[in-house]
């Protein structure tokens, strides 16, 4: 019990220090100017949803009902496939409506920064089904008391997404918004 509070602490740790040196080259490669604004527009809708799922709600709705299934193996399964099918038409419905989403995300935003922000929301999205397979192998990884694959996994995205504004260094906004939305 002792160790997976560690682990936790380590990887919450770790996470947040990697998220303020992402946050620093963010200001760098990027500025503060409208390139920002689109990333920070088109990563609002996917960072919601690892908020949602990565820090604990998932969990904390899966296992139990996983603990107490006769069958286990074919009930993460059945989760498996039935948010699998949920996110694909999700993530479907966003595609072909980015510019309506795109809207809502970034009230205030001209038409024409919309349509520039557009692609970088469709980019962005598909992150919703690397969120959801991670939590839920993460999730099964827990029940066999393995805390630290939850605990890092934000440092990998931060990870990352600083490898990519490293790459992206030098070059102009819109490509690195590109780079960075990949990242």
């Amino acid at each position: 019990m002792l160790r997976g509070f560690f682990t936790n602490s380590a990887g919450t740790l770790v996470s947040r220090v990697l998220g303020f040196v992402r946050d620093l080259l963010t200001a760098s490669v990027l500025g503060a100017g409208i390139y920002s604004d689109l990333f920070f527009v088109a990563f609002k809708l996917p960072n919601l949803f690892r908020r949602l799922f990565g820090e604990g709600a998932f969990t904390q709705a899966f296992l139990p009902s996983f603990t107490a299934a006769r069958k286990k193996g074919i009930f993460a399964a059945a989760v498996l496939i039935k948010f699998s099918i949920f996110i694909a038409l999700l993530t479907a419905l966003v595609l072909l409506a980015a510019p309506v989403f795109t809207k809502v995300l970034a009230y205030g935003f001209s038409a024409e920064q919309i349509g520039l922000a557009v692609p970088y929301v469709r980019i962005n999205f598909f992150y919703l089904t690397f969120i959801f397979v991670v939590t839920l192998f993460a999730s099964l990884l827990q029940y066999r008391d393995h805390f630290a694959t939850t605990a890092f996994s934000t440092a990998l995205l931060n990870l990352a997404m600083i490898a990519a504004l490293l790459l992206a260094r030098g070059k102009d906004g819109a490509t690195a918004v590109l780079y960075l939305s990949f990242g």
